[in-house]
């Protein structure tokens, strides 16, 4: 390591930190984007949420984007050897959320379950 760049604490101690930052940074796009949808890497949302861009963190951020793909909140835009994107449009119940307060009751998905209060409150 380093000098002058230690962490005090292991950012990927909590995995359900890690969800929420990785929500908010999604939020975060909607919310400044002028079009019907947004692209984003895993890398990118760890950059917005100010996470490190270390790979074993990548690999979190990447399982937590997967597990909302399944939850039909995102879906997976293109899969090339750089890596995955994906793609939130303006149908997703957390891009209605984010935008107009509305559709809080879809996001009730047992992935998202444990962080709904802190989403509320990020908003």
């Amino acid at each position: 390591m380093r000098r002058g760049r230690r962490f005090n604490e292991v950012v990927y101690k909590n995995y359900e930190d890690i969800k929420l930052m990785v929500i908010s940074a999604i939020m975060d796009l909607i919310s400044r984007t002028k079009g019907n949808c947004v692209t984003f890497t895993s890398k990118k949302l760890a950059q917005i949420a100010g996470l490190p861009t270390q790979p074993v963190l990548l690999t979190i951020v990447r399982d937590v984007l997967e597990n909302l793909r399944r939850d039909g909140l995102i879906i997976r835009y293109s899969r090339t050897s750089h890596g995955v994107k994906y793609m939130i449009t303006k149908e997703s119940p957390l891009w209605a959320y984010t935008v107009s307060g509305e559709g809080f009751e879809e996001l009730k998905t047992p992935y998202l379950k444990p962080i709904l209060a802190a989403i509320r409150s990020n908003r």
